[in-house]
């Protein structure tokens, strides 16, 4: 299974948290966020390889620092025109699945990527988000056989792509693609847990207000 991360520029992220965190600690959660991302992803044997997509530089240099690949796409241009990037890129290569997982999901580990392994078969797997409608995962067997529905309610709208053009479609919801870091409470909840990762004890280092 090969690995799609897309991460658009750091100064764009997290807005909705612009409440609670300055822009320089929404920049220094989304590297933390991205750093445990990229060790789940290099710690399940089931992942083949891993691409970050971002024409951010700290991105590309974090990425880089763990040993990762990167596409650098030298613009945002929008989740979905990067995943389709990171498609074309991943053609010419062995990848009999491909994951496409957002950047903000620091919850994942490599139980949950064996489980989505052994999940999909065909057509495309798609993790539906806990709380807003949104898609955390979406696996599928190249090449892509379904337009990328990215946006408001995206599971739902995956879900009638997949139908409209016949494609077998299976839903997952292994727990650490359960919930996604955007919002205030997501932010709290995750800051609440009795124990964590690099993003967790990041976020355990700052106080904020409730």
């Amino acid at each position: 299974m090969w690995a799609l991360l897309p991460v658009k520029r750091l100064e764009h992220s997290k807005l909705r948290l612009a409440g609670i965190l300055t822009p320089a600690q929404r920049r220094q959660l989304s590297l933390c966020m991205l750093e445990d991302i990229l060790n789940a992803l290099d710690s399940a044997s089931v992942v083949s390889g891993i691409t970050v997509i971002s024409c951010d530089t700290d991105v590309i240099q974090t990425a880089l620092g763990q040993g990762t690949g990167v596409l650098d796409t030298g613009a945002d241009a929008g989740y979905a025109e990067d995943v389709l990037k990171g498609v074309e890129y991943i053609s010419g290569k062995d990848a009999n699945k491909a994951l496409v997982i957002p950047a903000d999901v620091p919850e994942l580990d490599h139980a949950d990527l064996s489980s989505l392994d052994q999940v999909h078969t065909e057509g495309v797997t798609l993790c539906p988000a806990e709380n807003d409608g949104g898609t955390n995962g979406l696996v599928f067997t190249p090449p892509l056989a379904i337009s990328l529905m990215y946006g408001e309610n995206s599971f739902a709208g995956f879900c009638k792509e997949a139908e409209k053009r016949q494609v077998p479609v299976r839903v997952a919801k292994p727990p650490g693609l359960a919930r996604d870091i955007d919002r205030p409470d997501d932010l709290l909840a995750l800051q609440n847990r009795p124990t964590g990762n690099g993003t967790w004890r990041y976020l355990r280092s700052l106080t904020l207000p409730v």
